[in-house]
């Protein structure tokens, strides 16, 4: 294979997302776990009035829905504002169409909301917005039918503790931005992976783990940090230089993709690496951007830039999370004062940082300050880059920060409290309209 050509293929494909900046938009997956009412154990894909029975009285109660099927079995649905996706262990995921302003995107997660809450409540079922399941453990949750996650499941068990943990536990809240040109690329890449410690932190919602209280701060970030080295965490050398799509093609073309998509078939690859399978002649857009989705890294780069450390959160702070990250990235000065003080870190701080940031929350360090001082630099900027109504929306996130919480911390001291009943305050419904 001609390395030269392959990564010109890779970068030829990332260049094709750029836009113009009165053109960029924000696209968020939100992802929850559904639980019993009676016990808050989670519902899994198989069971009665589970998963696939969800999705199909979605698909029977509004025709706008169109389904995707994995054989016989119903594993998503699409409609013009955005898709209904599973992860592997049932999590439910609503992907919104990418979107100009924060009303339009809360307007169509509501939308979901409306949706998808009647059958729920008929169910006895509640739509969680939490990062790890409350009760039910990893080894009693079955994979959904997806042929991608048999492949990925036994790939990855052999390559980190929590893998399966991160495959079937987690529940995030991802935002997807975008780029004008190189330039623009390598600072929000560069930026986003820099406050990777803070964000893990300030959406931290994962008060359990296994069935236990998670005493130190974002089990999400210890759970990556345990998975697989090589496609997960920090880039490397993204702090050392300045960081472009050819640098982004070489980290790819180094991992074994896991597994390829040709004619619509999944195909297991091992542990041979893209550079040994790709042949940039033939290789279509569609099987580019498969590859560049077998990597996990806290900033990933399709034809967007996925900011992935996110808890996933109860409404409305999922809406401030997403207004946090508006306001940082698509505003030039927020984005130049971060990228300047990204370039004084190297790789090993900020993986300090981020150790540090998990034993002692917002009391830790990140180098010359504290990390709440930080995070409440972060608010400020993106207050900067939002107009007068957007900045409404931070507000029941920046509360939690001024006073050094998180919503985990703030569940713990419930669950002591009260009982892990009490975790039922993550719970949706409340919400359909």
């Amino acid at each position: 294979m001609d390395y030269e050509k392959q990564i010109d293929r890779i970068t030829e494909f990332i260049k094709t997302g750029e836009k113009s900046a009165e053109d960029f938009k924000i696209g968020v997956e939100f992802e929850h776990i559904v639980v019993w009412k009676k016990d808050l154990l989670s519902v899994n894909y198989y069971e009665e009035n589970g998963i696939e029975i969800i999705l199909k009285k979605l698909l029977d109660k509004n025709q706008k829905y169109k389904p995707q099927y994995e054989g016989e079995h119903l594993v998503g649905l699409s409609e013009p504002d955005g898709s209904i996706s599973l992860e592997p262990g049932g999590q439910f995921e609503y992907s919104v169409r990418p979107c100009s302003t924060l009303a339009e995107i809360e307007n169509l997660y509501r939308n979901f909301l409306d949706d998808i809450i009647p059958i729920l409540e008929e169910q006895g079922q509640y739509l969680m917005g939490i990062g790890y399941h409350p009760k039910t453990k990893i080894v009693d949750l079955p994979f959904n039918p997806k042929i991608r996650y048999h492949y990925m499941s036994e790939h990855l068990i052999a390559t980190g503790k929590y893998a399966h943990n991160m495959m079937k536990g987690t529940a995030s809240l991802q935002v997807v931005i975008d780029y004008s040109d190189e330039e623009d690329f390598i600072k929000k890449f560069t930026v986003g992976n820099f406050l990777s410690p803070l964000l893990y932190l300030i959406s931290d919602n994962a008060p359990i783990f296994e069935g236990e209280i998670h005493e130190e701060n974002s089990i999400r970030s210890k759970i990556w940090d345990n998975m697989d080295n090589i496609r997960c965490g920090i880039v490397p050398g993204v702090l050392e230089k300045k960081f472009g799509y050819d640098d982004y093609a070489k980290y790819i073309l180094d991992v074994p993709p896991i597994l390829i998509m040709r004619d619509g078939e999944a195909i297991g690859t091992g542990d041979k690496k893209v550079r040994e399978l790709m042949d940039p002649l033939t290789i279509t857009d569609k099987e580019v951007d498969h590859i560049l989705s077998m990597v996990f890294p806290d900033v990933r780069i399709r034809t967007y830039i996925e900011l992935r450390m996110g808890d996933s959160l109860p409404y409305p702070l999922n809406m401030a999370y997403i207004a946090l990250l508006k306001g940082i990235f698509y505003n030039n000065i927020a984005l130049d004062y971060l990228y300047d003080m990204a370039r004084t870190f190297d790789q090993e701080e900020l993986e300090y940082s981020k150790t540090n940031m998990r034993k002692n929350g917002f009391e830790g360090r990140f180098k010359f300050r504290t990390v709440k001082d930080l995070a409440l630099i972060l608010f400020d900027l993106a207050k900067r880059g939002l107009d007068e109504k957007e900045r409404e929306y931070l507000k029941p996130l920046e509360e939690l920060i001024i006073k050094g919480q998180s919503a985990a911390n703030l569940s713990k001291e419930y669950i002591k409290e009260k009982g892990i009943e009490s975790l039922s305050w993550y719970a949706l419904n409340q919400y359909g309209r």
